[in-house]
């Protein structure tokens, strides 16, 4: 059959190799251009991802760094307001970063993925907000044992951040990516 078709074309079968080896060739090169694509999307969104959750683990250290501010000599007390100044200026960086990691990851419209943030961030907010509060309301320490802090507990953020983190590995599937 291809046989009779070559020979009805006119053309040699060198010629007709040529076709089907660039044919061939050409599919490859775009296959492997458009899977090269889907690996650096894959990638850009994995750093997304990861970016977002560390901003919100440095939000969550707010809470030590609050408990362990510097303590003023008697007579320093400016030394309290530039521990203020300092610490709610580095608090106001990362909030920042957090809504704009938030808003990057709402445009990247995979809803399941902005979704769980919204929660881990919502429920980040109420806890390491409460220990930050409590934090500002104690005295700064003044001890080395005092650097361990055992009353600060986030094991309750554990489930929204397992639900936004397989919310992130489902989104990232190679064919979601590749078809999004």
């Amino acid at each position: 059959m291809i046989a009779l078709a070559v020979e009805q074309s006119g053309l040699s079968t060198a010629a007709i190799a040529t076709v089907v080896a660039s044919v061939v060739s050409g599919t490859i090169a775009l296959l492997t251009f458009w899977a090269n694509g889907v690996r650096q999307e894959r990638g850009r969104r994995q750093r997304l991802y990861a970016d977002a959750l560390a901003v919100l683990v440095a939000y969550r250290e707010f809470a030590y760094v609050i408990r362990r501010r510097r303590t003023p000599l008697p007579g320093h007390e400016e030394v309290a307001g530039e521990e203020r100044i300092r610490i709610s200026e580095a608090l106001r960086e990362v909030q920042k970063d957090l809504v704009y990691l938030k808003a990057w990851i709402k445009s990247e419209r995979v809803a399941e993925v902005a979704d769980r943030y919204d929660e881990l961030v919502a429920q980040t907010r109420r806890i390491a907000g409460g220990y930050m509060r409590d934090a500002w309301n104690a005295d700064p320490l003044n001890s080395d044992p005092g650097m361990n802090i055992p009353d600060i507990d986030y094991k309750p953020l554990k489930k929204y951040e397992q639900a936004y983190l397989d919310a992130v590995q489902r989104s990232l599937r190679f064919w979601r990516v590749a078809f999004r």
